[in-house]
């Protein structure tokens, strides 16, 4: 109990780092690296989830959806659009409020963000084989973003996206 915390205390000082960094702070959570190893670990986890899920007010940034339920569950998670393990960049302009089925969607390539911010579906779901919905409606309308202009995500990392992972 007294880790969890801790854990908590950490995280929720490290989500204001991440909101900090693009005003002043060079290098965000580099005081972590003092924590025990597990601590650090769920702190960012944590922290990364708390600033993305706060800057998009709970809604997907894909299809825009927001479920809060009265406990406080969330239906959206934090993505990084680049990959933590590739970039170790957890600044909000490398992420994404997304629910579950954008998430999936958005890792398998089946879904993007354009260079006007604007939602991709990819060719690959209108297969025979599929039943896409309403996720076909939802292409070419702009994502919903954090107000702050500052947040956005990051037109480099959406560019990585689109090369590298989105199918076209």
């Amino acid at each position: 109990m007294i880790k969890q915390g801790r854990v908590n205390t950490v995280a929720y000082q490290y989500s204001m780092d991440l909101f900090n960094k693009l005003n002043a702070i060079e290098h965000p959570g580099e005081w972590l690296n003092g924590q025990e190893p597990e601590v650090a670990a769920s702190a960012r986890n944590q922290g990364f989830r708390k600033a993305i899920v706060q800057l998009y007010d709970h809604r997907c940034a894909l299809c825009g959806i927001r479920i809060l339920t009265p406990e406080g569950h969330t239906i959206v998670e934090a993505v990084h659009i680049r990959p933590w393990s590739e970039s170790r960049d957890d600044l909000p302009t490398n992420g994404l409020a997304l629910c579950r089925l954008c998430h999936w969607s958005f890792d398998e390539g089946l879904m993007g963000v354009g260079e006007a911010y604007e939602v991709l579906v990819s060719k690959r779901v209108r297969t025979d084989q599929n039943m896409p919905g309403h996720m076909l409606a939802f292409a070419g309308r702009a994502i919903v973003r954090p107000d702050d202009q500052p947040f956005w995500p990051s037109q480099d990392n959406l560019s990585d996206h689109r090369m590298r992972i989105f199918k076209n």
